[in-house]
């Protein structure tokens, strides 16, 4: 495993971006719309939701600008990204978790700027700890899922 072709980090920083993208609107929906539901409840309903915005936001862009159908999108991202969502929701909702605790005072809501700051480091957090998988799996069969 050679990890330092530039070519495929490009390719990769791009696919693992457009997943971040799908996987964060539906875990950060969820965290600011359960906020005072348990911490249990909420990460099992943003693993949901951030699943399935992630797989819709990807079989868009597949249909869209890759011209593929919508079963062939489908079994592509799903078949290609379920290790790498999972490993960018979980840790997304660990780094959310751990920075803005539930049963603080700070809850999570859109209107604070704080609160946006702590979205945009648990997405990081996200991307950063998913990105070698997606790079593994990019230099091994060669193709993205979107």
């Amino acid at each position: 495993m050679i990890w330092t072709e530039i070519g495929i980090w490009k390719r990769c920083l791009i696919s693992t971006f457009i997943c971040l993208i799908g996987c964060s609107i539906g875990v950060m929906g969820v965290m600011f719309y359960l906020v005072n539901y348990p911490w249990l409840v909420v990460l099992l309903l943003s693993f949901i939701c951030g699943l399935i915005t992630c797989l819709l936001f990807m079989i868009g862009w597949d249909m869209l600008f890759n011209k593929m159908n919508f079963i062939a999108s489908f079994r592509m991202s799903y078949k290609m990204s379920i290790i790498s969502l999972s490993i960018m929701i979980l840790s997304e909702n660990a780094a959310m978790r751990l920075i803005a605790p539930i049963s603080s005072t700070d809850q999570m809501h859109m209107h604070s700027n704080h609160n946006l700051q702590i979205m945009a480091i648990a997405m990081v957090i996200g991307f950063l700890l998913s990105l070698p998988y997606n790079y593994y799996i990019l230099q091994k069969n060669d193709q993205v899922c979107h």
